[in-house]
């Protein structure tokens, strides 16, 4: 018998238009995950990479040790996935859109960027919601891990959800898969599925648990966004008034 048992993370929490010399900045926390964005733009593009009739949309993430490595790259491509698709480039031919997204703090283990890319994935949003870039639509996006803990009735199949690093090196032998969900939302509610990225082993069951439970916690998620976005309003609302 297998038993599902979801262990749901603490709040996540965000801060917007805190770095200068930039258009649109973000921080985003959860878990153990720490992430700074920062959007410039539309600005002037160079010509080899100007296109006709839309704007170009550059990704540069980096770590928060080292040099830049594939995994990276690989975030760059995820993170381009997940939020091209909401962006109204065509609004802006032949300009650049800069996102530059700098891991502080991972969240993740050697083995695993589920963390850190669903948490870079946010940060970039907020971060082109701060700038002023036009946006058909929101993004969420939520980190899922399934492990295996033997039990002595059974074999329990659990799940974390936005994990802290400290918890994944406490199961790191017994995951079985993890998984980064991001989706479409239109007035808070789940609209498509952008992005779902997943390694590991796993069935076709636990596929559809897993979207089932990253659209309730994108959509909290979502909640927190508006949250950041209000505050942020209400803090430069004051400092017109006064």
């Amino acid at each position: 018998m297998t038993v599902l048992d979801i262990t749901r993370p603490s709040p996540a929490s965000a801060i917007t238009s805190f770095l200068y010399r930039v258009d649109g900045s973000a921080s985003w926390k959860v878990g153990t995950a720490h992430i700074i964005a920062s959007v410039s733009g539309p600005i002037e593009v160079n010509k080899r990479d100007e296109l006709p009739d839309v704007a170009t949309l550059e990704i540069v993430v980096r770590p928060d040790v080292g040099v830049t490595s594939t995994r990276e790259q690989f975030l760059q491509d995820r993170i381009r996935r997940a939020v091209a698709p909401v962006i109204a480039l065509e609004l802006h031919p032949r300009t650049l859109i800069q996102v530059v997204v700098q891991i502080v703090q991972s969240g993740d283990t050697k083995i695993l960027n589920t963390i850190s890319l669903s948490a870079c994935i946010n940060a970039t949003y907020m971060a082109l919601l701060d700038a002023g870039v036009p946006l058909r639509s929101t993004v969420s996006a939520t980190s899922i891990v399934y492990y295996t803990a033997a039990t002595s009735d059974a074999s329990k199949t659990k799940v974390l959800v936005d994990p802290t690093r400290a918890q994944l090196e406490q199961i790191e032998k017994d995951i079985s898969s993890a998984h980064t969900i991001a989706y479409e939302l239109k007035g808070g509610k789940i609209e498509r599925l952008l992005l779902s990225d997943s390694v590991g082993s796993f069935t076709e069951d636990q596929v559809f648990e897993c979207y089932d439970t990253a659209a309730n916690i994108c959509e909290e998620t979502n909640r927190t966004m508006r949250e950041a976005v209000t505050k942020c309003v209400q803090q430069k609302s004051r400092w017109r008034e006064a």
